[in-house]
């Protein structure tokens, strides 16, 4: 058998969005591969998602950001947190490379838990970073000059990435310097199947009707303009975890809908979302126009908002008009938007694959 042990930042789910197509193009070519899934995001994603052999141990990896909804991060909530998850560090580095070695793991994948690195060194596991971003990387903006703890968490970050065998970057991917060695890849891309069911079947819609998906990610909305919403003609919006929302005529909620998330996000028209790398690959790949509203300082926006224009059709929603529910004008924009100057580049799931391919058999 052939473990591979895979750590996840539960920072929303594009973190484990990314991995999923090549753990499960791994699994077609390992016939007697065993996942096991290290992290805190929940099990019906991976149920969804992955297709080869796995088993979840729910263990937290990382903090990520604290976020006050998708679009805000609580940067003192955030310190803190890292403040408490590096309490007894040594002691926790101890204890995930014993639980590695007794999973008898043959490589070390994370997504982009400095723990599960420098665990793995100390168990004398190979590990591979897989991912567009780090998390030094996303902190650093919001160190203050002046503090040492701040600069204490980044330089405990950095060490533990310094630990790993490698890095495979996914393309569109920021400058992570704390590793020591890097292959660029394609973009992680879920990969295209038939539709089992029909959207507009199910919804009851017009053909010429549009249909508008908002994802915002695995971090929930505190709230929408259902009034705003609700009063644009001919369109039609897809909403999920809300709040003590009801479906309405022109607002459905998503988990009325007995059709798996990955169907729903290849047959609307329209995607509203974040910059995040999950929706803004699948929205370029699937050829959907994209509509995103800015979180304002987050390391990978702009590389993503540039992919989004050089390979897809999208169209900027400010942050005022998007908590207004002025939304009109810029949805019936974007359909307009002409197709990409540049095909988006070929998925790197088969790159991916290669290089961690070279690990297990070492």
């Amino acid at each position: 058998m052939t473990v591979v042990w895979c750590s996840i930042s539960a920072h929303g789910f594009g973190h484990a969005a990314q991995l999923m197509p090549i753990l499960n193009e791994l699994g077609t070519v390992i016939d007697d591969l065993q996942v096991i899934v290290r992290t805190q995001v929940p099990a019906d994603f991976f149920q969804r998602h992955l297709q080869v052999k796995w088993e979840l141990q729910v263990a937290q990896q990382d903090v990520g950001c604290i976020q006050q909804g998708p679009l805000d991060l609580d940067v003192e909530a955030t310190w803190d947190a890292y403040t408490q998850f590096h309490t007894n560090w040594e002691h926790k580095i101890v204890e995930e490379g014993r639980a590695i070695r007794s999973a008898k793991a043959n490589l070390v994948v994370s997504n982009i838990s400095h723990l599960a690195i420098a665990a793995a060194a100390q168990a004398h596991c190979p590990v591979v970073g897989i991912a567009s971003l780090s998390w030094d990387r996303v902190l650093e903006p919001y160190m203050h000059d002046h503090s040492l703890s701040h600069r204490s968490i980044l330089e405990t970050i950095r060490n533990g990435y310094a630990l790993a065998d490698h890095l495979i970057r996914l393309h569109p991917g920021i400058e992570m310097p704390a590793f020591p060695s890097m292959d660029d890849v394609g973009p992680s891309v879920p990969l295209m199947k038939p539709n089992s069911h029909d959207l507009r079947k199910i919804l009851g819609v017009a053909e010429n009707d549009v249909i508008v998906l908002i994802a915002f990610g695995g971090i929930p909305l505190n709230s929408l303009p259902i009034k705003a919403m609700e009063s644009i003609a001919g369109l039609h919006f897809l909403v999920g975890d809300l709040p003590l929302f009801q479906s309405s005529v022109r607002v459905h909620r998503l988990e009325d809908l007995a059709i798996p998330f990955s169907e729903i996000i290849k047959q609307v028209d329209i995607i509203m979302t974040k910059p995040g790398y999950g929706t803004v690959m699948a929205a370029v790949h699937f050829g959907k126009a994209l509509v995103y509203v800015r979180r304002g300082n987050f390391v990978d926006e702009q590389c993503l908002v540039d992919y989004t224009h050089r390979h897809g059709r999208g169209m900027e929603l400010s942050r005022d008009d998007f908590e207004s529910g002025n939304w009109e004008a810029t949805l019936r924009a974007v359909l307009q938007v002409p197709d990409p100057p540049e095909p988006p580049p070929l998925p790197g799931n088969s790159a991916a694959v290669r290089l961690l391919r070279t690990y297990l058999q070492s």
